[in-house]
């Protein structure tokens, strides 16, 4: 018969004192898995947001070619979007008052090196067409179907 102290003895020599290859590599396969997941997830929402912001910028200046229109005197869109930054003199507009229409756009003032989409192109604008269109890219850099909206 074995003592109490000897049986102790006997169980923490075998206890397991590290982890086996085994259970490694299924933690390591977790980890990747979940890695390649959340990054497919983040690119996923980068190429939503870039979306809604060529939405948003689009509408914009849809609204201030719009705009434009109502207030001047020749009653027609701007002939590019130059216009739009630099608005419409006093003696060009209905009421005789200067005005500015497309002042801000990614929540900053706009200038001629901001007005571009976010995947980094000029927006392409057509007085004749009344049109904004913008092509955008998929998260490879391929582009995709031009997105046109009218105003």
């Amino acid at each position: 018969m074995y003592s109490l102290k000897t049986l102790k003895n006997k169980l923490n020599c075998k206890r397991r004192k590290g982890f086996t290859l085994i259970e490694i590599m299924v933690a390591c396969a977790i980890i990747i898995a979940l890695s390649v997941g959340a990054f497919f997830g983040y690119s996923q929402a980068q190429q939503s947001r870039k979306m809604a912001q060529m939405r948003q910028d689009m509408e914009a200046i849809c609204t201030a070619a719009l705009a434009y229109e109502a207030m001047s005197l020749d009653s027609n869109p701007p002939a590019d979007m130059a216009a739009l930054m630099s608005g419409l003199a006093a003696d060009k507009a209905v009421d005789g008052t200067a005005h500015t229409f497309l002042t801000q756009t990614k929540g900053s003032t706009v200038s001629a090196d901001n007005i571009l989409d976010p995947w980094g192109t000029a927006y392409t604008y057509s007085q004749a067409d009344r049109t904004v269109k913008c092509t955008p890219k998929d998260a490879s850099g391929t582009a995709m179907t031009a997105v046109v909206r009218s105003f």
